[in-house]
């Protein structure tokens, strides 16, 4: 057919192209070349058999879960104190890498806010023998990425390349990690820019709700009851000396580990180690271990007052338990039964039966000391009162009678069967062994998942909420507008109702 033919396709049964005819034929229109085809159903022999209908009544069934098979984990540790936890996959030409150092937003005073994070950012701003565009431009030139971060419990540098250029990528690693510079215009650039983060989550209510929320439960002056980020006072009092004791005291190889996969063998890692890391020691300074959270007593409801919101930012929650609890396989499927899933019992409570929110979860953010247990949506603002009474109502469920059998089958499978989703990249593979590091917790782990998740029956979760689902001590923020939601959160008699302003109290 020429540039102008139209092709006309006629299909008048619901089975498959392979099961159909084709007949070709030209029109005669003497202007344009147009084909028309039909397709029918072949009735005929000589073709494959037709597909059985569907019968869409029935839900297909739940293929059986099947233990995570990993490759062999090499872990050991070189001769400067570095651990190094390496898998080697081949099947295509790439090299992802995690270093972590112990120690993150937990690993200085609370008054320092911002200064983890603020390191990570600054580590890659500069060095004795690079500037911030040429480690840029570097990186760019190599097809490589590049990047650094910090939470509470670690911070992280993460590189992904392809295998040819992985010895060049890996020096520009060891550079930024050994000898930044820390330049006094890229720290006053990159304060700058954190300040003015600060400023713009000041006018978000999420950000409000999860900053209260954090200050609520631990207090001002515990290390997890600051912001990663900061605030405008801490940032402002961070110095260049900071930055620098942070960066010896943390980023030395006695406190790091480097979890590798891909296209690379343990022979040449070591000599590529040894080689761009050369003259890299220490031991640096050990974590200290972290306060205790203050003990709360009784049910409060604090306000984060945001006038004219349309909607409220809801996070309800206590201090829970630390990853490292003989529960997490009980706490993550009764967390996937409660809002840890789009089918879980907040969803479907406050997005599907009363439509108060786009959607509602809850996560136990477990770290190396007790993180929290928090429940969040973001409701509509008349409906606050309502959506609180549906938080707590559905949290105290959870203890109150025992999940039904196909509800406990349905989060097991959830979380069973998406383990394989979790590793399909190298960068998967790395993330989820360096969780792993960051918790001490063993790296046979993942093999062991499935079998842990499928164990769990109904009288561990309900031992489990019994637990930890303890409504009695819960804090619940809100960040909304006050003069709208105030009242009725009075009118609930869930606890005393308590507006925030300036800086939030642990306790009232």
């Amino acid at each position: 057919m020429n540039a102008g033919a139209r092709l006309m396709v006629v299909c008048w049964t619901s089975v498959s192209l392979a099961g159909c005819a084709f007949a070709v034929s030209k029109t005669s229109n003497p202007e344009r070349d147009e084909t028309t085809v039909s397709v029918g159903a072949r009735t005929g022999g000589g073709g494959p058999a037709a597909r059985p209908a569907l019968d869409r009544s029935r839900v297909p069934p739940v293929g059986e879960p099947k233990a995570l098979e990993l490759p062999g984990i090499q872990d050991y540790t070189l001769g400067n104190g570095l651990r190094v936890v390496l898998v080697e996959r081949s099947a295509l030409p790439l090299v992802s890498l995690e270093l972590q150092f112990r120690g993150g937003g937990a690993a200085h005073p609370a008054r320092q806010g911002g200064l983890a994070s603020l390191v990570a950012d600054m580590v890659d701003e500069g060095t004795a023998t690079r500037s911030a565009l040429d480690i840029a431009d570097a990186v760019d030139l190599l097809g490589a990425s590049l990047a650094s971060t910090a939470g509470y419990d670690a911070s992280q540098l993460r590189l992904s390349v392809l295998r040819s250029r992985f010895p060049e990528a890996l020096a520009i690693l060891a550079d930024v990690v050994m000898n930044p510079s820390f330049p006094g215009g890229e720290l006053e650039r990159v304060r700058r820019e954190r300040l003015a983060r600060v400023v713009q989550r000041s006018d978000v209510p999420a950000a409000l709700a999860e900053d209260a929320f954090a200050e609520v439960l631990y207090g001002a002056d515990h290390p997890y009851g600051a912001s990663l980020l900061g605030t405008k006072e801490s940032l402002e009092a961070l110095t260049r000396d900071d930055v620098a004791a942070f960066h010896r005291a943390r980023y030395a190889p006695g406190q790091a580990t480097l979890v590798v996969a891909g296209d690379v063998k343990r022979a040449d890692l070591d000599s590529l180690l040894t080689d761009a890391f050369a003259g890299w020691t220490g031991s640096g300074v050990d974590p200290a271990p972290l306060p205790d959270a203050p003990l709360r007593e009784g049910r409060a409801i604090y306000v984060v007052d945001k006038p004219g919101a349309a909607q409220s930012e809801v996070r309800v929650g206590h201090v829970a338990v630390a990853r490292d609890t003989d529960a997490y396989y009980p706490l993550t499927v009764l967390n996937t039964v409660l809002g840890g899933s789009f089918t879980s019992r907040l969803n479907a409570k406050l997005r599907e039966e009363k439509g108060y929110t786009y959607g509602a979860g809850s996560f136990f953010d477990m770290r190396r000391a007790p993180g929290p247990f928090e429940a969040m949506a973001a409701v509509a603002t008349p409906v606050t009162d309502s959506a609180v009474v549906d938080f707590v109502r559905e949290i105290e469920g959870m203890s109150a009678e025992a999940v039904p059998v196909d509800e406990l089958v349905r989060a097991r499978n959830y979380l069973a069967l998406r383990l394989p989703q979790r590793f399909e990249s190298l960068d998967d593979v790395v993330r989820r062994l360096a969780e792993l590091v960051t918790y001490d917790v063993s790296l046979d782990f993942w093999s062991g998942y499935v079998a842990g998740v499928e164990a769990v029956d109904q009288a561990a979760v309900m031992e489990a909420a019994r637990r930890m689902l303890d409504t009695g001590r819960t804090a619940v923020v809100i960040a909304g507008d006050r003069s709208a939601i105030e009242e009725p959160l009075k009118a609930l008699g869930l606890g005393p109702v308590v507006v925030l302003g300036g800086r939030p109290v642990s306790q009232e």
